[in-house]
């Protein structure tokens, strides 16, 4: 069993990391709003490591600082500006939520003084009370988060469907140049089919009430689907586009769209609020089985069939 003071250290680092990292997110947000809700968190999370070095006492001294603190900081920094104000109010939101939850295990598994409990039941009421206000606050971006979901659905489907498709033909394949040829054609039709996909459902869902912006957001959502389905695409054919063929193509194809897919899926869990290893570890599964199974068939029709092309 995991030390009260082990436990206490860890939240410390958590607390003083947090402040750190929206502290930084803060001198670099436009809105308003959400600069001004992180700078309260800043507050927050400085009154809540006060908290912690009170209860660890002279014990806190060698807690030092994160190794990860600059790594987590540059990766704040770096989803703010490509996912967009919408996505890091969300990841915020689920991150309090984790929080919150792990303050309640504390409470309820750990042997506590009254005045630990005290304080520490002080600190879960602070956590609801924002976890409240960035729910809120998320549900105000829920038609631009839609941008960010169709991004990643459009470059996720681009990765799992295009290596699907040229893992079979890289195996009847004589020359790299037939898989982008045919990788491409795929890519092309797929980004396509895909934005008219995402404009129905965005229509079908209603994410914009008035008309005009209506209209906007549905070409906006569709062209950002099509296009990362393309990209997707296209990180898959990049071993043949380089010149590999055959079984070192389409090894260097999965290594590639496993990485994108990692990322892609835990974006995708924030977003749906499930869990980050639960969703990459069940789309790194699908995809894999089926390259596998599409590689089968490509053997199988070189072999059997003599089919070349």
């Amino acid at each position: 069993m995991v030390s009260k003071e082990k436990i206490e250290k860890s939240f410390l680092k958590d607390e003083a990391l947090d402040g750190e990292v929206y502290s930084r997110l803060s001198k670099i947000e436009n809105n308003s709003e959400i600069r001004k809700l992180l700078q309260k968190l800043v507050i927050v999370e400085k009154r809540h490591v006060k908290v912690w070095r009170a209860l660890l006492g002279k014990r806190k001294q060698d807690i030092g600082r994160s190794v990860f603190a600059n790594l987590k900081i540059l990766e704040m920094l770096l989803v703010r500006r490509l996912l967009g104000v919408a996505f890091v109010v969300k990841f915020l939101e689920r991150h309090e939520g984790e929080d919150l939850k792990n303050y309640m295990a504390v409470l309820q598994n750990q042997p506590l003084s009254n005045e630990e409990r005290r304080r520490i039941t002080k600190l879960v009421n602070e956590e609801v009370r924002y976890e409240r206000t960035l729910t809120n606050e998320a549900a105000k971006y829920k038609g631009e988060l839609s941008y960010t979901q169709a991004i990643i659905l459009g470059l996720n489907d681009g990765l799992v469907e295009i290596l699907a498709i040229i893992a079979g033909i890289a195996m009847v394949a004589t020359t790299s140049f037939s898989v982008v040829v045919l990788g491409l054609i795929a890519g092309i039709s797929g980004s396509l089919s895909m934005s008219g996909g995402v404009y129905l459902s965005f229509k079908s869902e209603g994410l914009v009430n008035e008309r005009k912006r209506r209209q906007v957001s549905l070409r906006k959502g569709a062209f950002y689907a099509g296009i990362w389905y393309f990209i997707g695409a296209l990180l898959a054919i990049l071993p043949f586009i380089l010149g590999l063929n055959g079984f070192e193509g389409v090894l260097l194809s999965i290594v590639l769209v496993c990485a994108a897919l990692t990322i892609a899926s835990a974006i995708i869990a924030v977003m749906s609020g499930t869990g980050i290893k639960k969703r990459v570890f069940e789309m790194l599964i699908i995809s894999l089985g089926a390259a596998l199974v599409t590689i089968l068939f490509g053997i199988f029709a070189n072999l059997y069939l003599k089919i070349s092309i």
